[in-house]
């Protein structure tokens, strides 16, 4: 039978997304343990959620530098046999800060989970921080460093982050070679007798988990006991800078990058869902507005995205972008007028189903697998999630009408609040600063 392929397949609504965050298992050491056991291969993937990020920093790079050197050896083995062990065994462990927290995840077969298990929990309770390993971790964060510094979406992310938070916030440290260099040994233990315990601890694991992969955790972890109540975490206040336009010069450079802020209200407020469902219309897919306009239509740059940040005390839209510098102006011009258009129509049904389907599609994608629905749990405890998040996004996507979003427009998205880095050449920049009026 032939394709009459001058039909379109029918277009589907997506529909039943759903997501129950299970309960937390209590282990016998007091430790909360949310398990995502259905899947179908003999993996598995254990995630410790660690209060300790950013925020506790006391001096640039703390916190990442001591989640690295808990691998470097501890009291029964050293990095290299470590890592030798944890290749032989067909695992991979990683380590990402956050702004609260620091996350550890090893993924293992289950197979192995017992012997690779052990190992990992050891580097987090008993680590021996060899000078020669601490050193090569330096070096290796310092050329990093150095290389991030050079390049213009760096010098501008960190600039707006100071022109957003205020100088002194964690979130706007500007890290140097130097910085890093200066960490010493006390640096990394003060951080880690301070936030590497038990009772700071959350556990995520995912995969095909049997009554094997539990008792084996409850077995190991058993033996970390808590010796206090947690340690108390707090999100420093911003002191936002006066200045909304600031110009970063690099010498040399080939484009200009374009960092925009704009402050809106955290993930608990009302208005939030509605915002990110706007943000998404603004610039969060390939077919959004700022891309259609920007790229298609102007080709001004590759890419532009806009992205609502939200936490538990603070939100924010964030819009970014790269292009020639003979552009920069009429980017940021163009940017202004694609949320004034929100801000005074109302959006086209055809335009606000497409978004929906994409926001779905999306949130359908966290469904997927086990290990997608862990990650998604562990933004509890990096990004202030809570567990009817989902469920309510959701239905927020589904029956957010166009006149909502335009009474949610007109009170957040407002130009004249829009903070703006450019980091660039600015001998190659037109310094009529009147270009980049309102629209």
């Amino acid at each position: 039978m032939s394709i009459d392929r001058s039909t379109p397949p029918p277009i589907s609504d997506i529909s039943n997304l759903s997501l129950n965050v299970p309960e937390p298992v209590i282990l016998s050491n007091g430790m909360k343990l949310w398990v995502v056991g259905n899947g179908e291969d003999e993996i598995n993937k254990l995630s410790i959620y660690m209060t300790g990020g950013a925020f506790q920093e006391d001096c640039p790079m703390q916190a990442t530098a001591c989640s690295m050197a808990v691998f470097n050896g501890n009291k029964n083995m050293t990095y290299a046999q470590i890592a030798e062990a944890i290749d032989f065994y067909g695992a991979w462990r990683s380590m990402q800060v956050y702004d609260n927290c620091t996350a550890f995840a090893i993924s293992s077969l289950n197979e192995n989970f017992e012997r690779t298990l052990p190992i990992f929990i050891d580097s987090l309770r008993f680590p021996t921080f060899p000078d020669n390993e601490f050193e090569l971790n330096k070096r290796q964060l310092s050329v990093n460093c150095a290389t991030a510094r050079e390049k213009v979406k760096y010098i501008a992310n960190k600039a707006i982050l100071r022109l957003y938070y205020g100088e002194n916030h964690p979130l706007a440290t500007d890290p140097t070679p130097e910085h890093i260099n200066s960490l010493t040994q006390k640096h990394i233990l003060d951080f880690y007798n301070q936030h590497y315990k038990a009772q700071n601890c959350n556990l995520v694991i995912a995969g095909k988990i049997t009554d094997r992969e539990i008792n084996t955790l409850e077995t190991v972890m058993s033996q970390w006991k808590a010796d206090s109540q947690p340690t108390p975490i707090s999100e420093p206040p911003a002191s936002p800078s006066s200045e909304m336009l600031k110009i970063v010069n690099k010498s040399g450079a080939v484009q200009s990058a374009i960092f925009m802020m704009l402050k809106t209200v955290p993930r608990g407020h009302k208005d939030y869902f509605k915002l990110r469902i706007l943000t998404t219309l603004l610039g969060g897919y390939f077919g959004s507005r700022l891309m259609a306009n920007i790229r298609e239509d102007k080709g001004y740059t590759y890419g532009i995205n806009a992205i609502l940040s939200g936490r538990a005390f603070d939100g924010h839209i964030g819009i970014s972008t790269e292009c020639d510098t003979q552009h920069t102006w009429n980017v940021i011009n163009e940017t202004k007028k694609e949320m004034s258009r929100l801000r005074n129509e109302l959006i086209p049904d055809k335009e606000l189903q497409i978004v929906k389907r994409h926001m779905l599609s999306e949130m359908a994608k966290t469904l997927d697998t086990p290990f997608n629905i862990a990650s998604y749990i562990g933004n509890m405890f990096c990004y202030g999630l809570y567990p009817t998040y989902f469920n309510e996004h959701v239905d927020e996507i589904i029956n957010v009408t166009s006149e909502q979003l335009l009474v949610t427009a007109q009170k957040y998205l407002d130009n004249s609040k829009l903070r703006i880095v450019i980091a660039c050449d600015i001998s190659k920049l037109n310094s009529d600063t009147n270009k980049a009026n309102d629209a």
